[in-house]
């Protein structure tokens, strides 16, 4: 009887993974299965400080609360969800995904861990595969891209698009969807669209050598491939939180200038 039910169950497994069999469906399936079990989607903390990556001693600049106590900044420690970060203005935090994905947090910048929940600053987002930053009010989807996304007081948010393409739609179908392509930038106020255009001067060469910058400074140990593969299964997301009911220790510093650009 046990013989019966194991070959059953044999069959079953056999059945669910024939067509799987070959190409990357099966691959994404393993990654499906990792994710659940051994929750391998980890993500990992740098800090680029005056140029150099700091890698040992006592990190300050950056403060990490964790289930609402402090946790003291270590390189490459194991963030999880929930942290909140906060960098001041000489500090840079580069979040490492074990997907490949990262995300630079900017200087005298806020943002919460689960998805990536910013209340004030700037993000840079490096991905390969298909990878979401939600805001508030808006959803920018892309497939292996570098962009910017800023957020300002009142509301502002700022998408910059420096490789390929991304799409953005309204949370709330306000507006129709718009698709992003390189140079190009969005500015939204609350739910509202107000602008896609042309990027600023220099703006994107701006936006990838900062990127390139980073990624010189800080390993890469994370398989680019693998994250192309899994690109069905991870997203980030960034949130808003407007000026008014945002934390009030937050610096509210104006956004860099980048000569002609969407306001």
């Amino acid at each position: 009887m046990a013989s019966s039910t194991q070959r059953n169950t044999t069959s079953g497994w056999q059945a669910l993974l024939r067509p799987l069999a070959n190409g990357r469906a099966f691959i994404v399936f393993l990654l499906v299965l990792c994710f659940a079990v051994s929750g391998c989607a980890s993500i990992t903390l740098g800090v680029v400080q005056g140029g150099q990556l700091v890698d040992g001693g006592t990190i300050a600049g950056v403060d990490i609360v964790r289930k609402g106590a402090r946790a003291q900044p270590k390189h490459n420690m194991a963030l999880e969800t929930g942290d909140e970060i906060r960098t001041d203005a000489l500090s840079t935090v580069v979040l490492t995904f074990a997907e490949g994905a990262r995300v630079y947090v900017q200087p005298n910048t806020h943002v919460r861990l689960g998805s990536i929940f910013v209340f004030i600053g700037e993000v840079l987002v490096k991905a390969r595969g298909l990878f979401k930053v939600k805001t508030e009010y808006a959803t920018a989807a892309s497939e292996g891209t570098e962009y910017l996304v800023r957020v300002d007081p009142e509301a502002r948010v700022r998408v910059v698009v420096a490789e390929d393409r991304v799409a953005l739609t309204s949370n709330a179908g306000q507006w129709p969807r718009a698709s992003l392509g390189v140079g190009q930038a969005a500015a939204l106020v609350g739910p509202n669209l107000l602008e896609v255009g042309r990027a600023g001067i220099g703006e994107v060469e701006q936006i990838r050598s900062r990127i390139s910058d980073l990624d010189k400074l800080v390993p890469n140990t994370a398989n680019l491939g693998t994250a192309a593969l899994a690109a069905g299964i991870f997203a980030i997301g960034v949130g808003v939180m407007s000026g008014r009911s945002g934390d009030a220790h937050d610096s509210d510093r104006p956004p860099p200038t980048h000569g002609d650009r969407v306001q």
